[in-house]
Formats: structure tokens, C-alpha cells, sequence
């Protein structure tokens, strides 16, 4: 602490001056520069300053005190003039005045003035200083209030475990100033074993790449005796800890990487059931003893390079920290654990979602792996879009959460085929197979009526007829005609078993069905009660009728109500609010831009999601280039492309996706694509 004491020129002559003060008589132009010069020597004081001076004098001194920084500077005034002048003096702030004195002052009255004032200056300095360090204890108490809640903010709002280790050291640092720090886990294995791993470390002031490891569970480290007695370790010095302490410092990670571990800070990680699951270790409180106020950021402002630095900067962690750490501990386990379930839970969703598609696929063998590829596909899909940055593509952008959305929905968007009848998905023909069984039955069943007719009407002529010219011709007949209408009856079956297959033709089935009903018609076929028998049903007609595939329209109407049974039963799972789409996403995979796809028979872009038309892409490329299936070959690739670029230029899938499709190549980023 400094005392000045500065009479300008026209204050001297009033006054009786000492030969020696802590300061002089100076022009009130200097008065400021000396007190400039003394505050640039001594960096680290408090100056109390006392100034003598005339009352015509006061606006102008008053005009350069207020300029200056009063953090390290604390004033009085002392005025001198007359009654005259004081009736006619108006000051604005009179706490900086002191004294106002009339007449002479002599060297008593002087010395009366400066020690009196002196001690009024270090009184006031002394109010100042504790009312500066109480508003730094309230700053201090206001930011690690703040800090708290932000921590407990970050904390709910990490998914990420490795990010959430990560922000629980770094937040633990910076709200203690701590350079580095460690957090430690425990873990158990089936049989009830533990151990503490060594998960995350950083540093502040260097980059030191660590290793996960794993040490026992016991008190002989000081991360073990935390983990084991749950007890906080306040650590003044490592390299003094008491040699009646259980626990020892391991100066190994201090000598591999020249670096001094003083204070440490060692906490216990408790659950919400009072179990410690881990503990977190802060290494070397970090301070600047010069600066009054701290920044709140020493953690990473402070760097330590050299042994001065270690020696300058570190310090003991304050005693508030203990019970503050263990709150943020506390804070810090609750959210591992309940990232843990939360992991835990999406996990099992993820399997059983897996497994229920795989037991549907498990119905058709045939179908089998095409929801997971399809999902792979559209994932794949997905990173692809967010690398275009331009056309409309280049304003999506897909997170990782929208990401795992689409794949969600790529698993299930075959989900409502379980309300499907299973007979419809294997259908590879025209007719069912039993229903064609039994009409080659029919057939076979009208060929041999025939034939049998044809052996008795032989037989009751020979029986009438004797072996004449005559006879023989008229079997001639019976034979050729017996021979042509079985040959007919052949060619029709032929012609069935043909036109049961599943096929794209020019040919109207109709009217090759209805030359045969005409054929078929002019033939009666009796059943053994006498009775008239159709060959071939309605029904029969109206599956051999199909034009294209293997289904007829009915059949075609079921199959397409899959995407609304699987809306309806994915609806009513509660999908958190980031994956709330899925349903719309699934229940659209089958829409074309031109109207013509189901159920809603949408059109355009903007009535179709970016993720449903992705997955139409992927639908159909699985669906036409995978394995055989019982109603088709699979296609080669380049004819699957090739249907793809179809589809785009007729209007049905979205052209720009079907160009990234091909142009990423992203039928080869699932393995299970066919070469």
C-alpha cells in the first residue's frame, strides 16, 4: 500500500509544507502524470492519495481524476478558499473531499489533515477491499450456480457415451481450474468380479495420448481407494501424501510424460441406488495470483509449460469443490446410467425389431434378407444425399438420428405381410397349385370319359356289325375321330400349363380362353352320376386370364394392403419425437410421382417424403435384382439399372435419386447385392 500526498502550486501558499512528504508540490497540470508513474512502478499496490488544492481548482482536478481507474487508487481532497468562495461552491460529489479549510495551515493543522484523511482512506480501502471480495465470492457462487445447471443441461442433452465422458471431464476441469483429469469405471463381469478401467483423460496443457487399461478394485491406488470407501480425496501435494495413508501416487504417468501432478481433486461417482460406478480424478488447480478476479476459465486459459509454471500457477483444490464435485459427480453418474438404459433399451428395441422381420421373412424363404438390405440401401442412400451440395437435393441433410429413422422404417415397411395370407406370397403361378392340380385332374378326368366313350361306341358296333369292308372303314373313322378330339384335349391342357405361367405377353388370354371354352363346350364331359361337369371354373378363368404376374386383381388389392397394415401397427408403437415419421415413411414406400403407385395414389415431390421415394428405389432394386423368387429369375444388374432409369423418365421414381443411386454406386455398398 502507497501514500501519496500532492499540493498543487496555488494550494502551497496557504499552506505550511513539511520539507519531506510522500510526494510534493506539483503544477495541477503534473498531478496526473505523477500519479501515472507511480501506479507504472508499483503494479501490484494501492495508492491512497491525498490532494491539496485551491477551491478554483476542483473542476479541473476533479475533470482528470474522473478519467482514471479507481481499482487501484483511492482519493481525498482537501480545499482551501475562502467563506465567500465556499457560499458560492456547488461540488457534485462532496465523499471525495476531505477537509475545506479558510485560512492558514499550519504545520500542525497539516499533519492533523494527512493523518487523519490517511486513516479515513485505509478504513474506506479496507470497505472497498472486502466489498471486492465479497463480489468475487458472489460471482464466483453465481458462476459455479450457473455452471451447475449448464452442466446438469449438457448432461441430459449427451446421447453419445464416448461425448458424454468426454463433457463430464471437460465441464469438471473447467468449473475447478483442474489442468488435466481422468475418469475411472467399474466394471463386473457374470461371476460378480470388478474392476476399475481407466476410460478418459485430458490434458490442458499437452496432448498426452492415452490407453484404456484396467487395474484392480482396491485401496492401494488413490482412484481405487475413492471407488472402494466412496470417500472424496482433497489432495494438497501427491508427491506428500502421508505415509499412513493406505493409498500411494503412481509417479510413473508424471516421469513418461514430464509432467507434475500436485493437487488432485478425487471424487466418487454415486447412482441414483448409492452405487458407485466410477470416479473422476482432477489434477492441479490451476490460479493467477496477480489477477483479482478470477475468469472462471483458468482451466484452459493458464497453460503449463515449464517447472515456474507448475511451481506459479498450481495450487490446492478449494475445500467448496469437495461437496460441488460431488454433486456434479453425482449429476455425471445419473446421466452414464441413464445413457446406459437408454443404450440398453434402444438396443433391445433395435433386436426385436430385427427379429420380428426376420420371423416374418422367415414365412417366404424366398424373401428372405430383402428388409435389411432394402434398410442398408436406404442408409446408404441417405449419407449420399448429404454429400450432394447442389440441385434440390443440396438443401437435405440427413442427421443421424433422421438416418436411423429411414433405417427403421426400411425394417419395417414389409411388416404388414404378416396379416397377408402366405398362400398369395408363394403364388409363383397363375393358379394355386392345388387349383391347377385339379384342373389338369379335370382334364384328365374329361380325356379318359372320352376315350372310354369312344372304346364303347367301338365295342357296340362291333357287337352289331360283322368284319365287312364296311366296318373296318367305319372304325377308321371312330379311331380318327377319337384320335383328333384327345389330341385337342392335349392341346388345350398343354395350352393351360403354358398360360399358367407367370408372363408379359402381347397375346389376349381372354381369347385364347374363350377359342378353348369353345372347343371344351362342344364336348360333353359327365361325371359318374351322369351329370354335366364344368372343366374349366370361373375362377379358373379368371387366373388364367392375367396378363402380367402371377397374381389376379384381388389377389394383387391384398397384397397392396400391406403398407396400411403395416401404417396401422407401427402407428401405434410410441416412437420418440425424432423417429415420429416412421409410420408415413413405410406406409409411402409404393407411391410413384405419377399418381400411379398405392395406396394413396400420390403425385410429385411434395406429396411424397425424400425418404419414401428413397425407399422406393431401394424396394425395387432389391425386389427385382435379388435371388431367384418363385414367381421370377432374378434380373441382371445392368437390366436392373436399366429399369430403374426407366422408371425415372417415365415419371414414377424420383430421376435425381435414381442418378445418385446408379452414379454412387450404391447397390455395392450391400454385400448381400448380386454381382
Amino acid at each position: 500500500m502507497l501514500n501519496r500526498i500532492y499540493i498543487t502550486e496555488a494550494a502551497a501558499t496557504h499552506i505550511e509544507v513539511p520539507q519531506q512528504i510522500p510526494g510534493g508540490i506539483v503544477p495541477i497540470d503534473s498531478i496526473r502524470n505523477a500519479i501515472t508513474s507511480v501506479l507504472e512502478g508499483n503494479e501490484n499496490d494501492v495508492l491512497l492519495l491525498i490532494i491539496f488544492i485551491r477551491i478554483d481548482e476542483i473542476n479541473t482536478t476533479t475533470e482528470f481524476l474522473n478519467t482514471m481507474s479507481y481499482d487501484r487508487m483511492i482519493f481525498q481532497l482537501v480545499v482551501i478558499g475562502s467563506d465567500e468562495e465556499l457560499g458560492k461552491f456547488n461540488p457534485e460529489r462532496l465523499e471525495n473531499i476531505a477537509e475545506f479549510r479558510t485560512g492558514f495551515i499550519n504545520r500542525v493543522n497539516f499533519d492533523f489533515i494527512v493523518r487523519k484523511t490517511f486513516r479515513v482512506l485505509k478504513e474506506f480501502y479496507k470497505v472497498v477491499t472486502f466489498r471486492n471480495d465479497h463480489l468475487a465470492k458472489l460471482i464466483d457462487i453465481r458462476r459455479d450456480q450457473d455452471d451447475l445447471i449448464n452442466i446438469g443441461k449438457a448432461l441430459s442433452s449427451e446421447k453419445d457415451p464416448d461425448n458424454l465422458l468426454r463433457l463430464i471431464l471437460f465441464l469438471s476441469k473447467k468449473i475447478t481450474g483442474a489442468d488435466a483429469g481422468s475418469i475411472y469405471l467399474v466394471e463386473e463381469d457374470e461371476a460378480g468380479r470388478q474392476w476399475l478401467r481407466f476410460k478418459y483423460s485430458h490434458t490442458f496443457s499437452r496432448e498426452i495420448p492415452l490407453e484404456e487399461f484396467i487395474m484392480d478394485l482396491n485401496t492401494q491406488s488413490i482412484a481405487g481407494y475413492v471407488a472402494v470407501t466412496g470417500e472424496v480425496l482433497n489432495i494438497p501435494d501427491a508427491y506428500n501424501i502421508p505415509e499412513e495413508a493406505p493409498y500411494s501416487f503412481n509417479s510413473s504417468f508424471d516421469r513418461k510424460n514430464s509432467y507434475i501432478s500436485r493437487s488432485m481433486l478425487v471424487v466418487p461417482m454415486r447412482n441414483h441406488v448409492d452405487e458407485i460406478i466410477g470416479v473422476i480424478q482432477l489434477i492441479n488447480s490451476k490460479e493467477d495470483i496477480n489477477s483479482k478476479v478470477s475468469s472462471g476459465n483458468e482451466a484452459f486459459e493458464i497453460i503449463l509449460n515449464s517447472n515456474d509454471d507448475f511451481n506459479r500457477f498450481v495450487v490446492t483444490f478449494e475445500t467448496k469443490y469437495d461437496s460441488l464435485m460431488e454433486a456434479i459427480a453425482g449429476q455425471a453418474a445419473v446421466a452414464l446410467e441413464n445413457n446406459r438404459l437408454i443404450q440398453q433399451i434402444q438396443k433391445q428395441f433395435e433386436e426385436f425389431v430385427k427379429a420380428s422381420v426376420t420371423a416374418i421373412e422367415s414365412r417366404d424363404p424366398a424373401t428372405s434378407g430383402h428388409s435389411f438390405r432394402v434398410a442398408d440401401l436406404c442408409k446408404e442412400m441417405a449419407y449420399a444425399v448429404n454429400r450432394v451440395s447442389d440441385g434440390y437435393l443440396g438443401a437435405y441433410h440427413f442427421s443421424e438420428s433422421a438416418v436411423r429413422e429411414l433405417e427403421l422404417a426400411a425394417l419395417l415397411h414389409d411388416f404388414g405381410k404378416v396379416y397377408i395370407d402366405l398362400a398369395i406370397f408363394q403364388k409363383s403361378k397363375k393358379l394355386f397349385p392345388k387349383d391347377f392340380e385339379n384342373l389338369k385332374l379335370r382334364f384328365d378326368f374329361l380325356y379318359r370319359c372320352l376315350e372310354l366313350e369312344c372304346v364303347n361306341r367301338e365295342m357296340e358296333r362291333l357287337r352289331q356289325d360283322s368284319d365287312t369292308h364296311e366296318t373296318r372303314a367305319c372304325f377308321d373313322d371312330m379311331l380318327f375321330e377319337r384320335n383328333e378330339v384327345l389330341k385337342n384335349i392335349r392341346t388345350i391342357k398343354d395350352k393351360i400349363v403354358r398360360m399358367n405361367e407367370p408372363a408379359v405377353t402381347d397375346e389376349d388370354p381372354e381369347e385364347i380362353l374363350a377359342s378353348m371354352f369353345r372347343d371344351i363346350e362342344s364336348i360333353e364331359c359327365r361325371d359318374i352320376d351322369g351329370n354335366a361337369m364344368r372343366v374349366i371354373s370361373d375362377c379358373d378363368r379368371a387366373n388364367l386370364s392375367i396378363k402380367r404376374g402371377s397374381l389376379n386383381a384381388d389377389e394383387r388389392r391384398e397384397i397392396e394392403s400391406h403398407v396400411v397394415h403395416t401404417y396401422n401397427f407401427v402407428s401405434r408403437i410410441p416412437w420418440p419425437p425424432e423417429f415420429k415419421r416412421i409410420p408415413e415413411i413405410a406406409l409411402r414406400h409404393h407411391e410413384k410421382l405419377d399418381g400411379s403407385g398405392y395406396p394413396g395414389g400420390l403425385s410429385g415431390r411434395e406429396s411424397i417424403s425424400l425418404q419414401s421415394r428413397i425407399m422406393a428405389i431401394a424396394d425395387i432394386y432389391d425386389a427385382l435384382s435379388a435371388k431367384d423368387r418363385p414367381y421370377k429369375k432374378a434380373v441382371p444388374l445392368e437390366t436392373t439399372l436399366n429399369i430403374l432409369r426407366k422408371e425415372a423418365e417415365q415419371g414414377k421414381l424420383d430421376p435425381d435419386l435414381v442418378d445418385l443411386f446408379i452414379s454412387c454406386r450404391i447397390y455395392e455398398r450391400v454385400s448381400s447385392s448380386p454381382e
